[in-house]
């Protein structure tokens, strides 16, 4: 089945702008029932910045636990298709940490107040040390003299940390083991045409309602020719940015040469100056061996 390449930022946005959609995902990457989102598209933006595109949404969630408990959340999503700086990520988790939202407090009443933050990160590009597709990494509040973990949640902490999933799309497996992974292979490069790199062709199970609707909603984005435009464009800022990159790494490595002849200039010239040093070194000791014989002669002479 031939459907849009979900990697393209605008191809993402497409697909999760569906309300539902997105809902559903968030749900099968949580692991909790997500009962109501709302996607802030004032908070939606691609960046561009000579080595880094990242596209970022935020939603507002409703979170229903396996334990009943109800919380609001936000939810800030992140793809990059290349590697990245660290510091953006962080600029943005950072401004989510400055907002604050509407929540009932004890008393039934509404009151601005700031939301647990849960991060999912949509990676295109391989991190070296984590072989997972999907990785979770969450907290946990453990006694550090007894080790004991308790079995406890505390606003202060809760507001002050989150929780973050890093999904790396070239490392999803091949065959999938669960729900989550049936519904990330729609971002899988495995099914990536050959022929144009803007499709997929989809060979993945079609029988989850979630991936369905994912499939019918990339299916109509492949028809789109304003989408496929925007993949134009993508692709030539991805070349623009391929073509910086190795002017870059051109530039460092001649550098770098540079760098190591001088190094290698230093050395010549400190062992030229040691030896210049020994040699000066040893004429003196000859002088002084000779000014030494002449000393002894002379006593020799006297009468």
């Amino acid at each position: 089945m031939i459907i849009a390449n979900p990697i393209y930022d605008v191809v993402f946005k497409y697909l999760l702008e569906d309300v539902e959609i997105a809902r559903e995902l968030l749900s099968t990457i949580l692991g909790e029932e997500v009962q109501s989102v709302e996607v802030k598209p004032q908070e939606t933006s691609t960046e561009t910045s000579g080595d880094i595109r990242i596209l970022r949404f935020d939603f507002k969630a409703v979170i229903k636990k396996p334990n009943g408990e109800i919380s609001k959340v936000l939810i800030e999503l992140q793809k990059a298709k290349k590697a990245f700086d660290v510091m953006r990520f962080r600029r943005y988790l950072g401004d989510n940490y400055r907002k604050e939202d509407d929540v009932l407090n004890d008393k039934g009443e509404p009151e601005k107040l700031p939301l647990p933050i849960i991060t999912i990160y949509f990676l295109g590009f391989p991190l070296n040390s984590i072989q997972s597709g999907v990785v979770k990494i969450n907290r946990e509040y453990r006694d550090v003299v007894t080790q004991e973990i308790l079995d406890i949640k505390e606003d202060f902490v809760e507001l002050l940390t989150h929780d973050s999933y890093l999904i790396q799309v070239r490392k999803l497996a091949k065959a999938a083991r669960n729900k989550l992974e049936r519904v990330l292979h729609i971002f899988s490069p495995i099914y990536q045409s050959t022929t144009d790199k803007h499709q997929l062709d989809f060979q993945g199970n079609t029988d989850d309602p979630l991936v369905k609707k994912m499939i019918d909603r990339l299916g109509r984005a492949i028809a789109n020719e304003e989408i496929r435009d925007l993949m134009d464009v993508e692709d030539e800022l991805d070349r623009i940015f391929d073509r910086e990159m190795r002017k870059k790494d051109e530039i460092i490595a001649e550098k770098e040469e540079i760098i190591a002849e001088k190094d290698k200039l230093l050395i010549e010239e400190k062992k030229r100056a040691e030896e210049e040093k020994k040699r000066v070194e040893e004429e003196i000791q000859k002088n002084l061996e000779l000014q030494k014989q002449i000393e002894e002669l002379k006593k020799q002479l006297k009468p």
